[in-house]
């Protein structure tokens, strides 16, 4: 073989350790390459064992980006039953019993999406998503759900889309939860309260308090909605949040647990919460293996909250 090519300079398992990672994930070559920062021609060329240039060097980036996924699916599969997951449950279970609509509220940061995952995941008849900025409407609302279900059957030319929908769903007595409620427009929840009237389907809604604020001066609306739960109000005392502050350090970063305990109780107990205490974990723990920070806990804990301005309110 001539040229660059370099069939013998591969590393076998990385080759195939990247492909595993295609496979698993259902990647396209394009979005492989896309996080190699090399285009899809080079990437396919190195998996077919006749890539060009520095094969090396590339292996470094597979290396990293590995490594750098395995870290990242790590650190989400993180899982802490709190008192606000635990109070999440319960309305959860509520609203499918009761076949009704129901609201939960809190504070951003104290575990709603994390209840909502891992509620996902143990109740796999359950249909979630999260509702995006700016994408609202009852149209928004009806592709999200059907982002969730088998639609091979679905012919946009034949069948509206929440027509086929109400079709598929009515008496399957399954729940929907959308997580980032707020981001629903007011023509979504009116659909929303609709489709529930045809079809039975149980909705919760999860987001912050701005929820309300779209049913504001709607009593109708509002009397729509036969569980609410506030969760921020329902937890009390910080005591919980201290307790879930320490399993999250304990599962991220034991060895600075003892170090580190109380500044995470602070970042925990600011705005952003727990959601702020991983941000500022992750990047701590990058920091802690450089030179520089190797084996400071604390001091790349407090390097952390600086660079994410989570210390700002103490100014």
């Amino acid at each position: 073989m001539s040229g660059n090519m370099a069939r013998a300079n591969y590393d076998t398992d990385v080759r195939e350790a990247l492909q595993a990672f295609q496979d698993k994930n259902g990647l396209t070559l394009k979005q492989l390459g896309a996080r190699l920062g090399k285009n899809e021609g080079f990437v396919s060329k190195y998996l077919n064992g006749v890539g060009e240039g520095n094969i090396a060097a590339f292996e470094k980036r597979v290396k990293d980006m590995l490594e750098r996924e395995s870290r990242k699916r790590t650190w989400e599969s993180v899982y802490f039953h709190t008192d606000a997951v635990e109070a999440c449950y319960t309305v959860f279970d509520l609203v499918r019993e009761a076949s009704d609509i129901g609201l939960i509220t809190s504070e951003a940061g104290i575990g709603k999406s994390m209840a909502v995952h891992q509620y996902m995941i143990e109740h796999k008849t359950v249909i979630g998503f999260t509702a995006i900025e700016g994408s609202g409407s009852q149209y928004d609302v009806q592709r999200g759900i059907a982002s969730c279900l088998d639609m091979r059957k679905f012919n946009p030319r034949s069948c509206r889309l929440s027509d086929y929908l109400r079709e598929k769903l009515a008496g399957s007595e399954r729940l929907v939860i959308i997580d980032n409620a707020q981001r629903i427009f007011l023509s979504g929840l009116r659909w929303i309260m609709d489709f529930h009237d045809a079809t039975g389907v149980s909705f919760c809604l999860v987001g912050n308090p701005d929820v309300m604020e779209r049913l504001e001066g709607r009593d109708q609306l509002v009397s729509r909605i036969g569980i609410k739960k506030d969760i921020t109000s329902a937890l009390g005392n910080e005591k919980w949040i201290d307790d879930a502050a320490d399993r999250m350090v304990a599962a991220m970063w034991p060895k600075a647990a003892s170090e580190i305990a109380i500044l995470a109780h602070e970042a925990a107990r600011k705005s952003g919460h727990l959601r702020t205490l991983n941000k500022q974990l992750r990047i701590a723990i990058r920091l802690c293996e450089t030179d520089m920070y190797r084996n400071r806990y604390a001091k790349s804990f407090v390097v952390a909250r600086d660079l994410i301005g989570a210390g700002e309110e103490e100014d």
